[in-house]
């Protein structure tokens, strides 16, 4: 029957005001009803028809929900709706229709169903624990990657990885099934490490480690060509030195890029003017971090320090410093409650637009993640195995996983370094 309906729907013309059969354009005199819709179950991508009178023939004028994401509304022939169902709308949702003055609910519920797939987006995998692989660019099936550490994704989907021992930094395009190299060599690209785009999700900035090389810029306004920068202190604050850069982030409220140097300082910089300001000092030196604001509370920044196996939260606005996660100078492999959770040199960090972190514990070959509530446990790979397997989170493998990068649809990158290859965790 849904078959049937699907052709029927799918016959109709697309002149948005012509009747077809039943397909009466929506009369705003006349209350809208709903009658029913299946099936009442599926996945990301399920064909949903929904059954009632007075929806009208104009798909554009017509809203659909799953709770409270948009479904895609394909076709409308009057009593019946061709729609479309949205990613991760929940567990079981709500479905409501919004013509017009009109805005109804069904009763009865829609079960959503998750499935989560580890892949390779692209890449080669060696042997060996310090593998390295070649850089080539090309499709995705050709490329491969020389221990692809760090990772960041734009607002465009752009996957930028920094090769730190290959000393280049390449783009990923899913869409147009190409990697690319942007900038290549010690000398142009010394030690490339963490990058974070703008607060608008446009501008790529790449931190570099080996001194003070200051970052590299990538802006698609100029095509992506490299450009050195250095912040300045600005007139009037005190002098500051970023030596060994591992990481920047942005934040939604100030706009500023922050970075948390080896030595310890915390400095802040305009990424139009580069000029630069030192917020504080003195936060744990001697060790790499890895820096990313919380989405929901853009005041606390968190510092992952690799060497001492933890995580910190930092207060912009206080400057309180606390640890927040893991045992400092203490490795090992724990989930639990935050304050008795393990770590073994965990590095780069990223949160999803619920405010839940994402950690590449690189030293236990697996991702992590913290809820809200302060909960870390394993979300991807096997505790202390390393290997190379796709599949379900509950089998893959990873080998020293360093990047970790999320997009506003709630996929998660990883940057596979000693694979040599850059893979993804898709929630559907």
């Amino acid at each position: 029957m849904l078959s049937c309906l699907l052709i029927f729907i799918f016959s109709c013309s697309d002149d948005k005001t012509k009747t077809n059969g039943s397909g009466q354009p929506y009369d705003p005199n006349t209350p809208v009803k709903l009658e029913t819709f299946y099936p009442d179950s599926g996945g990301m991508a399920t064909k949903m028809i929904i059954k009632g009178t007075n929806f009208g023939t104009d798909p554009e004028a017509i809203k659909v929900y799953y709770n409270t994401k948009k479904a895609a509304v394909v076709r409308a022939s009057g009593n019946m709706l061709y729609v479309i169902t949205p990613r991760q709308p929940g567990a079981e949702c709500q479905i409501s229709v919004v013509v017009g003055k009109d805005s109804l609910t069904f009763e009865n519920t829609f079960s959503y169903t998750t499935q989560t797939t580890v892949s390779t987006i692209a890449g080669k995998p060696v042997g060996g624990d310090d593998g390295h692989g070649e850089m080539i660019d090309g499709t995705l099936a050709e490329a491969s990657f020389d221990q692809p550490w760090f990772l960041c994704v734009d607002a465009e989907k752009n996957i930028f990885v920094s090769e730190r021992l290959g000393h280049a930094v390449r783009q990923i395009n899913e869409e147009k099934n190409v990697v690319s190299t942007l900038v290549k060599g010690s000398g142009n690209c010394p030690y490339p490490n963490a990058s974070a785009t703008d607060a608008e999700g446009k501008t790529v900035f790449v931190a570099l480690d080996q001194g003070s090389q200051g970052l590299i810029e990538f802006d698609p306004e100029t095509q992506w060509a490299p450009k050195r920068i250095k912040p300045r202190a600005k007139e009037g604050t005190p002098a500051f030195t970023l030596d060994w850069m591992h990481s920047v982030a942005p934040n939604i409220n100030d706009g500023l890029i922050y970075t948390r140097a080896y030595n310890g300082q915390l400095v802040r910089f305009d990424p139009r003017t580069k000029s630069a300001e030192k917020l504080d000092e003195g936060l744990l030196s001697s060790s790499d971090s890895f820096v990313s604001f919380d989405t929901l509370e853009p005041d606390m920044l968190y510092i992952c320090y690799s060497a001492k196996h933890c995580i910190y939260s930092y207060n912009i606005k206080t400057k309180e410093h606390e640890l927040y996660a893991g045992v400092q100078n203490e490795k090992g492999w724990q989930d639990g409650e935050r304050e008795d959770a393990m770590f073994n040199d965990p590095k780069q960090i990223c949160f999803d637009e619920d405010g839940v972190m994402y950690i590449a514990d690189a030293g236990n070959h697996v991702i992590r993640k913290i809820t809200r509530d302060g909960v870390v446990s394993t979300v991807i790979g096997i505790a202390g195995v390393k290997g190379y397997v796709d599949g379900s989170p509950e089998d893959a493998l990873f080998q020293y996983p360093t990047g970790v990068a999320i997009d506003k649809e709630g996929t998660i990158y990883v940057g596979d370094a000693r694979n040599n290859c850059v893979r993804k965790l898709a929630i559907e």
